[in-house]
């Protein structure tokens, strides 16, 4: 199940952010060992005490399997503050129609995982439940930092996506700055997939 946690109705959700914290520490800083602000079992930025939507996957207890910010990149947001310079032309990405989705990461449980050619049932949910809201608030790119392993997901599926930048990490996969079509036609593509998911 999809949950959207929009600036509106973000008190209402308070728990489910936390859960969602939790996960990020676990993927972030625990396994991936980025330099993220960490307060006691949770990674949080100031980017989460500013105007957000957080998309959230859960499951059928209503526990937070997994989830994604998402900010307009017309305002403050964590690509220009730390991974600008991996971006060629960044006056082409600055606009309210273009969205960064960060911090996309799923709770690392077997139980979690449904498998075709090794793919997350968590991720597809997030990635189609993201390309809906876009298409609902009239977005037309996702820029997001992630790892390779996300774009080949992404490709997997044959929703276009540009590769804007690339950066080495130390001890870590490469980390690539990625745009992303958000369109009927990126939707249609995932359409599928999430059918399946359901199904399984």
């Amino acid at each position: 199940m999809i949950l959207i946690v929009s600036p509106e109705n973000k008190q209402l959700y308070r728990d489910k952010i936390d859960q969602y914290c939790r996960i990020r520490k676990i993927v972030f800083y625990d396994t991936l060992g980025w330099d993220v602000t960490v307060d006691g079992d949770m990674e949080i930025d100031r980017y989460d005490y500013m105007p957000c939507t957080y998309v959230l996957s859960l499951d059928q207890n209503g526990d937070v399997i997994g989830g994604l910010r998402q900010m307009p990149m017309s305002g403050p947001t964590l690509t220009w503050e730390k991974f600008s310079d991996m971006i060629s032309d960044p006056a082409d990405l600055l606009s309210a129609s273009i969205t960064e989705t960060t911090r996309f990461a799923i709770r690392p449980l077997e139980r979690d995982v449904r498998f075709m050619s090794g793919v997350n049932r968590a991720a597809v949910e997030l990635s189609n439940a993201s390309l809906e809201l876009g298409l609902q608030r009239g977005i037309t790119r996702h820029v997001a930092i992630c790892e390779e392993k996300i774009v080949r997901l992404t490709k997997t599926f044959g929703v276009k996506c540009e590769t804007l930048g690339r950066r080495s990490m130390p001890g870590s996969e490469d980390i690539l700055c990625v745009s992303w079509e958000v369109s009927e036609a990126s939707l249609e593509k995932l359409a599928w997939a999430k059918s399946h998911f359901a199904a399984a």
